[in-house]
């Protein structure tokens, strides 16, 4: 009985995942370049994330209890403040910030991270806003297209060359400067030293691109 289930089971996925499989070329053609260039990068990637889910990239992984064990101590810990799962990279940044600013090196601190990490940017990035004259792609490749981000913001709003996203930083600078006050740097510091600094670094790495930042609890960010 448990061999039928099993074999049951299987079978009722296989008429999607052939479907999928087997969508003739030309159509599939047909769809992407209806979508547009920019719309038929964002459909590739989330292709390839909902297959993973379907051919058991997802669900076999054999870490995934682990990481829901964390997920759920991390949100369990609500002393002194709710936890959140970007509570160890936010804290991280907050570290290094503090560090860099009591130094004055904020700028080389965000010029280095553009230079270790921008050659995307330049292989990529740069040459689809020169190729299609889209200055969102820019915005696409330092938040949503990046698990730098999507693990970082709670959630990121998308509008065509705009973004908006709940500030991480604040909420947990504000707990420890309460606990501990042992930080120099201030929220405004964090915005203006940090977040812009380095999006600016990336702008150049991606051909110059102008942008605007409305910092806030909610920031917004937005190509010009």
């Amino acid at each position: 009985m448990e061999n039928s289930t099993k074999k049951k089971r299987v079978d009722e996925t296989q008429p999607f995942v052939k479907k999928e499989n087997e969508m003739p070329r030309r159509i599939f053609t047909k769809k992407m370049v209806g979508l547009g260039i920019f719309s038929s990068l964002v459909a590739v990637s989330t292709a390839q994330l909902v297959s993973a889910w379907l051919d058991g990239g997802f669900h076999q992984r054999e870490d995934l209890a682990d990481a829901l064990k964390v997920l759920v101590k991390t949100y369990g810990n609500t002393r002194p403040y709710p936890h959140k799962f970007n509570d160890a990279l936010v804290k991280a940044l907050l570290r290094n910030l503090d560090f860099a600013v009591r130094h004055g090196l904020e700028k080389e601190w965000a010029d280095h991270e553009a230079d270790v990490l921008g050659a995307v940017f330049e292989r990529h990035i740069n040459p689809a806003i020169k190729k299609t004259g889209r200055k969102d792609f820019f915005l696409w490749g330092i938040f949503e297209r990046t698990s730098c981000s999507y693990q970082l913001y709670e959630h990121i709003d998308v509008k065509d060359g705009e973004r908006t996203f709940p500030c991480p930083y604040k909420p947990i600078l504000e707990e420890i400067q309460k606990g501990l006050g042992t930080y120099k740097i201030t929220w405004n510091d964090v915005c203006e030293k940090w977040c812009r600094l380095r999006w600016e670094a990336f702008a150049r790495k991606a051909g110059g691109v102008k942008f605007k930042v409305e910092p806030g609890e909610t920031c917004r960010v937005y190509t010009l």
